[in-house]
């Protein structure tokens, strides 16, 4: 892609070196994990930021940012006479329908969807094992009221769009856009979209792809859906799904996800764009100044983490932003470049160790039951590192952890999905993971788990520990589908 974007320091995209400085060290104090960040001007990249492990080459999970590139794939359909806006859900699937169509599915319609204007409750396809999505969405799904009527964000209806252009272009939503946008461009070489079990692509939250990759399409709707001069979107359909077509403020707050939504993306200040992901993944897209920002991580939990990066991006790079060129800062640009080589990703800390932490190590505390069926565990630490040991329903085992540090390693849960969302795997497949633990207390211990594979995810574990034999293990953790076994809280004694 190197002829697709090129290099300028941040002065000559009019934004100070020190400014973007500061919107690095804001996001790490106040919390977010972020695991790549790329600002743009135009055409050229002026700073971009792998934190490690991560790097350019890394395709990373997008979640719901998928949904944008379902609302754009519909527009190329719509340009191609497959469907229209006025199309009604059920006259696509109707070998899907039961008997007679509930009233409220009679009128749906494809703009319905595409503004989030169904009404649907939410669908949680995990909890109840979904195996067909779209059948279920068009049999199970319950309303608060009728179509048409108030922005309610239904990620089920993404995913049955994607559905609707799969059976429409013949082909997977992936490989359709390769054919109309992505080939032409030159990007998403790499990319993947999961599977749903039925077989359709997972889009209303799987698209697996690097940060450069969706610059490039946060670029092309930038430009009108523009490339070199030739035009791949209809400019009209591009324009109108990057606008405010609906309102979507619930709560009367000005927050940086209710400035309005259009075709399954979101409106921002400063009359831009954005694609949102779980997790805060983020292209935020400010066509006129010209300007954006992609940015990767995994905040779930962290609610407001997504605060954090939209008005530290305002504040700090949008607002002070200038028309053309600043004076070049050659300490600035070196200081910039020295923080973004150092960035590594997130680990939890504290103190090393404790006088408490030795009466422990390596002593087996036998568990009553409780929700995780951890059974007994024990804490072996080492110089820097450690290891928790285990036994559960699987069986015994180790997961090593750093002490104020990341360890890298395989997650020891087997079972957990792949290629197929919900699917359990039996391969031995396991995610990767990095692991980071600290003594918060005297007799306090803490370890997080963050899963950095395909799917991301973390675990967050405190040890307390009473000083008579006696601890109380609490795990709560915030992922999609998994990690289930690691949420709830156990009481053990120790084993003499």
């Amino acid at each position: 892609m190197a002829e697709l974007f090129g290099r300028v320091s941040p002065e000559k995209a009019g934004v100070s070196s020190r400014n973007v400085i500061k919107y690095i060290e804001h996001l790490k104090k106040r919390g977010v994990v972020f695991h790549s960040l790329m600002l743009l001007k135009g055409n050229d990249i002026f700073c971009e930021a792998y934190v490690k492990p991560f790097d350019k080459d890394f395709r990373h999970r997008m979640y719901s940012q998928t949904k944008s590139y379902v609302g754009i794939a519909i527009g190329l359909l719509m340009e191609e006479g497959k469907l229209s806006l006025d199309d009604k859900l059920i006259d696509h699937f109707p070998e899907l329908v039961e008997g007679e169509p509930r009233e409220f599915l009679k009128k749906q319609t494809i703009k319905d969807m595409l503004t989030m204007e169904t009404g649907i409750k939410p669908v949680n396809w995990f909890k109840e094992k979904v195996f067909d999505r779209t059948k279920h969405y068009l049999t199970a799904a319950d309303r608060g009221y009728g179509p048409g009527l108030l922005f309610c964000y239904d990620s089920a209806g993404s995913q049955v769009l994607c559905a609707i252009v799969e059976k429409l272009s013949g082909m997977t939503m992936l490989d359709y856009l390769k054919k109309k946008l992505f080939d032409r461009m030159g990007t998403f070489k790499t990319a993947q979209l999961l599977k749903t079990p039925s077989g359709v692509s997972w889009g209303d939250s799987a698209l697996v792809c690097t940060p450069r990759d969706m610059a490039s399409f946060g670029r092309l709707l930038m430009q009108g859906g523009r490339f070199e001069g030739e035009q791949l979107i209809d400019g009209e359909y591009v324009k109108t799904a990057t606008s405010k077509v609906v309102d979507n403020n619930e709560s009367g707050f000005e927050k940086c996800d209710a400035y309005g939504y259009g075709y399954q993306i979101w409106k921002t200040e400063q009359d831009g764009f954005s694609f949102n992901g779980m997790g805060c993944q983020y292209t935020i897209c400010l066509p006129k100044k010209d300007l954006m920002l992609v940015i990767t991580g995994d905040n779930q939990g962290h609610d407001a983490a997504k605060h954090f990066i939209f008005s530290g991006f305002f504040d700090h790079i949008a607002d002070p932003a200038v028309e053309g060129e600043l004076a070049e800062d050659s300490e600035g640009n070196r200081e910039l470049e020295e923080l973004c080589q150092s960035l590594e990703l997130f680990a939890f800390e504290g103190m090393e160790s404790t006088d408490f932490a030795r009466s422990i190590d390596k002593k087996l505390f036998v568990c009553r039951e409780n929700p995780m069926g951890i059974k007994e565990f024990s804490l072996e630490f080492g110089e820097g590192q450690g290891v928790f040991r285990y036994e559960n329903a699987q069986g015994k085992k180790a997961l090593s952890f750093g002490i104020n540090k990341n360890v890298f390693c395989k997650f020891p849960q087997l079972g957990y999905s792949d290629e197929v969302g919900v699917e359990v795997t039996t391969n031995g497949f396991m995610y990767d993971c990095a692991v980071s633990g600290a003594w918060r207390e005297e007799r306090k211990f803490c370890l997080k788990t963050q899963i950095i594979d395909r799917y991301f995810g973390n675990m967050f574990a405190t040890f307390s520990f009473d000083g008579e034999g006696n601890v109380a293990l609490r795990m709560s953790k915030t992922a999609e589908d998994f990690l289930n076994e690691y949420n709830g809280a156990a009481y053990g004694t120790e084993k003499r």
